[in-house]
């Protein structure tokens, strides 16, 4: 126990109390008190902390073992998650620094970071992180990979495809990084450019169903239908009935008017994959072309509550469908809606695209919209936070008291300590409706746990001031 004390003073004692009434917590706690020199001791006790979730008791372990041994990557590597997840964001930014700046040929510190600044929503401090990497340190190849995706993320498709091609300039060519560059140029509607990115791929894996789907889908859209429609055909030759091979036939069928081998493909597809979400799509596509609006809407209203996040064309697609089908029978507000929300998921990253939308439209004050937006990312991300704050937010500024303070309760009760700043968003808005119905007591109560959390945060002045003056007068 001698040694223990030495590194770690009044620490030590509290944390052998907190474990105390758990024996297999105790057991490997006694490992590491009687064996300090031996970091698998720290380590198994701050593993079993951090899967239970115990992210604060999990750092108090890791930090001794640093003080212990000031040499281990992997201890200091352990503490920055386990400080980030404990939501003290200042701490793990620190000890995520001092690992680069210790061991700056290895890439899982940057990428901490990363996810600290993104969860801050400042993404351009990772990018900085990254173009700062000098160009002989091992790390600058992966970091290239991690800078076009934040691009892409944010939609700047330009920059991101700068990234790429720089990178198969010092690098060269490799299958992913062609692929890749395929599918940022498709974005950018360099439909030519795709077209050579993805060929350039597939000549690497020539049997690649994956490949051959996007060079169908950027030869579609180049207009050279003949060309698609074979590459798909080459997909159903490498794997018949395959599920891609005949959605992809299918859409292509409805584009050139044959909506009668377009339901005989999606007939098939129906037998592969049963309400499959693509397939209901297309199928409301087949009905808008037929007149049926009604039923056009009603298939890709079903299509988009069985659509995973990630399939961001058929999302578009359906969008694009409804906002047709809507104008034809005077539906004007679902016009609009249905119109932004395909702008939005075609323009990058389907969370980030629409948390960006539904708090644009917060700050635009169309809280109807607003609230759409948040019902549909939880039904692609359930129990998202922000999310479920925007909705509260929207509530808030209605005058909807009750409900926003309620959303809110709902959402401390299983938001993840690392995001922060969702926790400070939740409180202010119950703080100010407090405010609001003269309850001045939990006003107060609810402000000085915005503070408390605030000192967590690694803020730039201007934020900190912003965020206080929200919560003083309810802006």
């Amino acid at each position: 126990m001698k040694g223990i004390k030495n590194i770690t003073g009044k620490t030590t004692n509290a944390l052998e109390r907190s474990l105390a009434d758990d024996s297999s917590l105790f057991r490997f706690w006694q490992q590491v008190r009687d064996h300090p020199e031996y970091p698998s001791n720290f380590i198994r006790l701050g593993e079993t902390l951090f899967r239970r979730k115990l992210w604060q008791e999990a750092s108090a372990v890791y930090k001794m073992a640093c003080r212990r041994h000031p040499y281990s990557y992997t201890l200091l590597l352990k503490l920055g998650r386990a400080q980030a997840q404990a939501g003290k964001e200042t701490a793990a930014i620190n000890t995520f620094k001092k690992a680069t700046e210790k061991f700056p040929d290895r890439f899982q510190p940057y990428l901490g970071l990363e996810k600290i600044y993104r969860a801050g929503h400042h993404p351009e401090l990772a990018i900085n992180m990254y173009q700062e990497i000098p160009d002989h340190n091992p790390v600058k190849e992966p970091s290239f990979y991690r800078l076009f995706t934040l691009f892409a993320r944010q939609g700047d498709y330009r920059e991101a495809i700068k990234i790429l091609q720089k990178a198969i300039e010092i690098y060269g060519e490799s299958y992913d990084r062609c692929l890749e560059l395929g599918k940022l140029n498709f974005r950018q509607r360099n439909f030519l450019d795709a077209v050579q990115s993805f060929q350039s791929a597939a000549a690497f894996h020539p049997e690649n169903i994956n490949t051959r789907i996007w060079l169908g889908v950027a030869l579609k859209e180049l207009g050279n239908l003949q060309l698609a429609e074979y590459e798909f055909n080459e997909v159903l030759r490498i794997k018949p009935d395959s599920y891609q091979g005949l959605i992809h036939l299918a859409e292509l069928k409805v584009k050139t008017g044959d909506l009668a081998s377009a339901k005989s493909h999606l007939d098939q597809v129906d037998r592969i994959a049963p309400h499959n979400a693509r397939a209901l799509i297309c199928r409301g596509w087949i009905a808008y072309e037929e007149g049926d609006w009604q039923k056009a809407i009603e298939h890709c209203e079903n299509g988009l509550k069985e659509a995973y996040a990630y399939f961001v064309w058929e999302q578009v697609l359906a969008h694009r469908i409804l906002a047709a089908a809507a104008a034809r029978i005077g539906k004007e507000e679902d016009q609009v809606f249905h119109r932004m929300m395909a702008d939005a998921v075609a323009g990058k990253d389907t969370y980030e695209s629409l948390i960006g939308l539904a708090e644009s439209l917060l700050k635009q004050k169309q809280f109807h919209h607003a609230c759409r937006v948040a019902a549909r990312i939880l039904q692609l991300f359930p129990r998202n936070t922000r999310a479920q704050i925007v909705e509260a937010e929207a509530c808030l500024k209605e005058g909807r008291l009750e409900q926003a303070v309620t959303v809110c309760r709902a959402t401390l009760a299983h938001i993840q300590p690392i995001y922060v700043r969702e926790k400070i968003r939740a409180h202010t808005v119950i703080a100010l409706a407090c405010k609001k119905s003269k309850d001045l007591i939990g006003y107060r109560q609810h402000k000085k746990e915005i503070y408390s959390l605030i000192r967590e945060l690694s803020l730039q002045p201007r934020e900190e001031k912003e965020i206080k003056e929200i919560v003083s007068v309810g802006n």
